[in-house]
């Protein structure tokens, strides 16, 4: 089961650090503060982080100040400019109208293969190999050439030196013709990978299993509602969201976010 995010701005700024691998003067420095103060927030010493504070610790995290202040566990920033994405208006439209299919386009984003792909297509647009493979073909000029003035001299092998020469002359090729032989070998890989989670089917649980998913998250309830008596329904929500992720339910930050308001609301209702 994957472990919850930290209720309180003060263990997520130390989670946060702890993931970047630095230490508190090393980030202090960086964000140009004191390691004592630092240190102080980091162990819940002091009793408010000012708001310049906070814009400063979720530029330097680069996540959202809602994910800070426990508002939301969601880390990423929502309202990203669609200059840092590279998006045009166009495009974000398209996604936005529900023109592109959003979820395969995740899958081609998430690929390992899919930078190499657009190195290549940016490559293919600008003819940057064309030069190599220039080079490369004159060379092969060169050997037909020699093969030529061969069969000049030696009219016996005039056939086993025809077949050279076309066997040489159909290696010959532009960086254009390379690079779009790359695109589609690569893109195609890129599919066939694609395809196996399609191809995979869904894997349910058992009636059984979650009986015992629901026993497991009721004691898990009862035990938080002890040790916490302001337990409430952001900490039931997160519980729920536990047990559909060890029952293998993947869901982003976003959906997670979702589901937690979503799963808040329905309880609240319930009063």
């Amino acid at each position: 089961m994957k472990s919850l995010p930290a209720d309180n701005i003060y263990q997520r700024l130390c989670d946060l650090r702890n993931g970047t691998g630095k230490s508190q003067k090393e980030v202090a420095d960086e964000l140009n503060i004191q390691a004592s103060v630092l240190s102080r927030i980091e162990r819940g010493e002091t009793k408010s982080v000012s708001h310049d504070l906070v814009i400063k610790f979720a530029e330097y995290y680069n996540v959202s100040t809602d994910y800070l202040l426990c508002i939301s566990d969601v880390r990423i920033r929502r309202n990203v400019e669609l200059e840092e994405l590279g998006l045009t208006n166009k495009a974000l439209l398209q996604l936005l109208q529900g023109k592109v299919n959003g979820s395969l386009l995740s899958k081609m984003l998430e690929h390992p293969y899919f930078p190499v792909l657009l190195d290549i297509v940016n490559a293919y647009f600008t003819e940057a190999h064309n030069t190599g493979f220039a080079s490369r073909n004159a060379i092969i000029d060169i050997g037909t050439a020699n093969i030529k003035d061969f069969i000049k001299e030696h009219p016996e092998h005039r056939i086993e030196g025809q077949h050279d020469i076309r066997r040489l002359n159909a290696e010959k090729v532009t960086g254009t013709e390379a690079d779009l032989e790359k695109i589609k070998s690569i893109f195609l890989s890129m599919l066939k990978d694609i395809k196996k989670e399609y191809d995979v089917p869904q894997q349910d649980i058992s009636t059984e299993e979650l009986k015992n998913q629901i026993v497991t998250m009721k004691k898990q309830a009862i035990f938080q509602k002890k040790k916490k008596p302001s337990f409430n329904e952001n900490d039931m929500s997160r519980i729920v969201m536990g047990m559909f992720q060890s029952m293998g339910m993947d869901l982003d930050e976003y959906e997670q976010e979702m589901f937690h308001k979503m799963m808040v609301h329905m309880l609240q209702r319930k009063r």
